[in-house]
């Protein structure tokens, strides 16, 4: 049996989701090369969660992602103690947090901070806590990561973040959980409704980071569309889009997610063909209870559907196959818009931007022909 099929695969998948597999489901997964199944888990992030699921069914499986699990969670130990002392410079300091994607979703979500590899921690923060924040980072010892193509300024003004390196850990100081000129140039997120709504976060002992009820995570509704349109937006469903569509499922048992306010929440913030993508492929490959009437409200047209499953599909993601780094990404891009006009403006802008990311991106002597040059030349967007 070739490895991966969608049917074994959504098999596979539906019982790391919940509560395992029947004994027929089993017979069939016993089917399939062991050696291939562990690799495919490692490679799409899934091998911690496989390793705990799997311990009393499959124990050769589980045998075999052991190294995975105990690294993952290793790692994992590393990153939570860094962020404790982090967390807790940032209290003292009264710098408000909002703990983001898989920091936040390890315990919430998975149900262990070893079960949901992480390669960095991401933290939001309001705009006029940026510079203490910053100031602290600085003090604790780590260092900051600089990106002539980025530079801080343009971050800024895309919602973008900050990168530091620590001795175990990449931070991520964000100003907004939905960064990047995509975003600015065709969508209308409401960062104050999701800062209104964060809910405590609390780690596997029960205690909240920074002190109790403190530093928090998004809601559940909101943490669905931001993984959403991180999946589909910021990567493009590169290799670990497998590990994105499970965020969604195990984010969607743990916390009970009302899909008609992510329905309501994504078309309002014109988000909703980017968010109806990832809704699709998670219920086709693992399964999301009473999805149906939500993804019914957000479905595309006839034609854009089918155009993007020419570039996403169950197969392709089951694949691991990557796009983000080749041109069939800007027509990806371009069909997650939800509004033509907003499209047009996406290209227009992108080829002629506005003066202040000139400004941000080149410096004051910069020049839009001096853009569209490079655009034209290297392809530089």
């Amino acid at each position: 049996m070739c490895w991966p099929d969608v049917a074994t695969a959504r098999l596979f998948l539906r019982g790391l989701a919940s509560d395992g597999w029947t004994e027929d489901e089993q017979a069939l997964l016993r089917r399939v090369s062991l050696e291939a199944l562990a690799r495919w888990c490692v490679r799409c992030g899934v091998a911690p969660l496989a390793y705990r699921r799997c311990a009393g069914t499959f124990p050769a499986l589980a045998e075999s992602l052991a190294e995975s699990f105990f690294r993952s969670a290793g790692d994992n130990i590393l990153r939570f103690h860094e962020l404790s002392q982090v967390l807790d410079r940032f209290r003292a300091a009264g710098i408000a947090v909002v703990v983001l994607k898989g920091t936040a979703l390890a315990e919430m979500a998975y149900g262990g901070i070893a079960l949901r590899p992480m390669g960095d921690v991401d933290l939001w923060l309001r705009d006029a806590d940026m510079p203490v924040a910053v100031a602290i980072m600085r003090e604790l010892g780590f260092r900051e990561h600089a990106n002539a193509d980025r530079p801080p300024t343009l971050q800024s003004l895309a919602g973008g973040e900050l990168q530091f390196h620590g001795r175990h850990t990449l931070f991520e100081l964000h100003w907004s959980p939905f960064p990047g000129w995509w975003l600015r140039r065709t969508a209308a997120v409401d960062d104050e409704e999701l800062w209104a709504r964060a809910e405590p976060l609390a780690l596997d002992d029960g205690r909240s980071p920074g002190g109790e009820g403190w530093a928090r995570q998004l809601a559940a509704e909101d943490a669905v569309i931001q993984i959403a349109v991180h999946l589909a937006v910021s990567h493009q469903f590169a290799v670990t889009a497998v590990r994105g569509l499970m965020d969604v499922a195990l984010t969607a048992r743990a916390k009970s997610v009302d899909w008609a306010a992510v329905a309501e929440r994504a078309r309002k913030w014109r988000v909703g063909t980017a968010v109806w993508v990832v809704l699709d492929l998670a219920d086709r490959l693992i399964g999301l209870p009473e999805v149906g009437e939500a993804l019914a409200g957000l479905r595309p047209s006839p034609l854009r559907r089918a155009l993007l499953r020419l570039l996403v599909s169950p197969e392709s993601v089951l694949a691991g196959r990557d796009i983000s780094d080749s041109r069939a990404r800007y027509l990806l891009l371009l069909l997650l818009v939800d509004r033509a006009g907003d499209a047009l403006r996406l290209v227009w802008r992108t080829l002629w931007p506005e003066e202040e990311w000139l400004s941000a991106r080149y410096g004051k002597q910069a020049s839009r022909q001096h853009h569209l040059w490079g655009v034209i030349r290297h392809g530089q967007v």
